[in-house]
């Protein structure tokens, strides 16, 4: 086997990133040195939302970001929140992350210990201050102890068993009550020293502290939105930054479904804890902003050892398609487990998972058709006629936008040209006869008499038969 069939595919490795933005086929670089201005310059704490869809690279870039910003020598969290929602609450895991990497800061190294004692306390001020006996009874209740007990007893006997346990259960209740109402200025306090605490430390900082949470719409949606309330009402601290990376979207149906919220009420009640969105332009969005998409395609092809520039330029068209990064990804590398020794077919092969697998033939001249209304004089052109095309303006569009020497395309346009030749001249046989020797070339089986609806669903099978 060659090496241009070798894959040298390699799993992005987002742990130890040594290099920031290194691998960078979207221009993500430029909005994460804007994104560094934006902290540099903030006077107060914020919490901003990062957000775009699943698959759209929002780990990519905050991963990458996080080691910009160390290279800045910034001090960077990254909190990974669903590896973290076995938790309770996420005030333990915030303050937790805060104390590991202050105590790394030379200016702030020092107070540690202080602040870690501060955050002790607060958590403790925080738990639940339920009486023993109440939770014992809170389990048995749940677990049908007693609850199940009553029930029966209220069913033989009346409602006076549960009235008896309601007036001892009451009294539980009471007691707690005024425990916590005794307590509640302690806490309150015990909270407020805690903030104090920590605005001491972030004020000794020389750049703002960012805090990157990822994966919050995949995590427990009650650690979810807990984490957000504790941000906003504990860690709301100037030259404190919070990173929300999220997809919007599913966080809010999260919100709906917790709360019992509509949809308008759930989006209104996110934006109270968010200072400030940033959409992470999708691939369809950038490359409107100029980025070549062909440079993009190539360098995943040539990822999975595709060398042939003809079926780059047609899997070019996967990219004008609205599909996240992660999605164009995973149908490159199907193609790198499809492709077979013949570019004739890989031809196809790459056409059918960029578009229907139906229609191939009147996808690829779509295909053609693109190219040719690279020349204004063609914009308005609906349907390839390619009796008219000539192979030297064709090779000097591609040439000029794309910088490719095409052999399999070209080869593909000629045989076309001779089918629609034939047909013009209403022999019936022959056409067929030549329709089928031409279109035998790029099919996945020989048929002897070959027919446009046998070569598509050719490839319709193979891709459900080898996925």
């Amino acid at each position: 086997m060659t090496d241009t069939n070798q894959l040298n595919w390699q799993r992005t490795n987002l742990e130890n990133i040594e290099t920031a933005w290194e691998g960078d086929l979207w221009d993500r670089k430029r909005l994460g040195i804007q994104l560094t201005n934006y902290v540099d310059r903030l006077q107060c704490g914020a919490v901003l939302a990062l957000d775009a869809r699943w698959g759209e690279g929002k780990t990519w870039f905050v991963r990458h970001w996080q080691k910009h910003l160390e290279d800045e020598n910034h001090n960077v969290i990254y909190l990974d929140a669903f590896a973290n929602d076995y938790l309770e609450d996420p005030f333990l895991v915030i303050s937790s992350e805060i104390t590991s990497c202050l105590a790394k800061d030379d200016n702030v190294s020092s107070h540690i210990n202080t602040f870690k004692k501060k955050a002790a306390a607060a958590y403790q001020a925080l738990l639940p201050s339920l009486p023993k006996v109440l939770l014992t009874l809170g389990l048995n209740l749940i677990s049908g102890g007693v609850l199940g007990t009553l029930a029966q007893q209220a069913y033989e006997t009346g409602e006076k068993v549960i009235e008896s346990a309601s007036d001892e259960i009451g009294e539980k209740i009471k007691e707690s009550i005024e425990a916590k109402i005794e307590s509640h200025e302690a806490d309150k306090n015990t909270l407020l020293v805690f903030k104090q605490e920590l605005a001491q430390l972030a004020d000794k900082l020389e750049k703002p502290l960012v805090v990157i949470i990822d994966e919050l719409d995949r995590c427990r949606p009650d650690f979810a939105i807990r984490l957000i309330e504790r941000i906003k009402h504990f860690f709301d601290i100037p030259k404190i930054v919070f990173v929300l990376v999220m997809n919007k979207k599913q966080f809010i149906m999260s919100i709906k479904h917790f709360y019992g919220y509509d949809d308008d009420s759930s989006k209104i009640y996110l934006d109270k804890f968010v200072d400030f969105e940033i959409p992470l332009l999708n691939s369809k969005n950038i490359i409107s902003k100029n980025i070549s998409s062909f440079e993009i395609i190539k360098k995943l092809m040539l990822g999975v050892g595709e060398e042939c520039s003809d079926i780059h330029l047609v899997f070019h068209l996967a990219i004008k398609e609205n599909i996240s990064f992660r999605e164009l990804k995973k149908r490159v590398n199907i193609y790198a487990l499809l492709k077979q020794e013949s570019v004739y077919k890989n031809l196809f092969i790459s056409l059918s998972l960029v578009k229907s697998n139906s229609g191939l033939i009147r996808s690829m001249k779509d295909v053609i058709i693109s190219i040719m209304k690279l020349n204004e004089a063609n914009i308005n052109i609906v349907d390839a006629n390619l009796r008219n095309t000539h192979n030297d303006d064709f090779i000097y569009l591609v040439d000029q936008n794309y910088s490719l020497k095409l052999s399999v395309l070209l080869e593909y346009i000629s045989d076309l040209k001779e089918i629609e030749i034939e047909n013009q001249k209403n022999n019936s046989y022959n056409y067929k006869l030549l329709f089928s020797k031409v279109m035998n070339k790029y099919a996945l089986m020989h048929e002897e008499n070959m027919e446009a609806h046998i070569f598509e669903q050719q490839f319709i099978k193979y891709l459900s038969s080898s996925l």
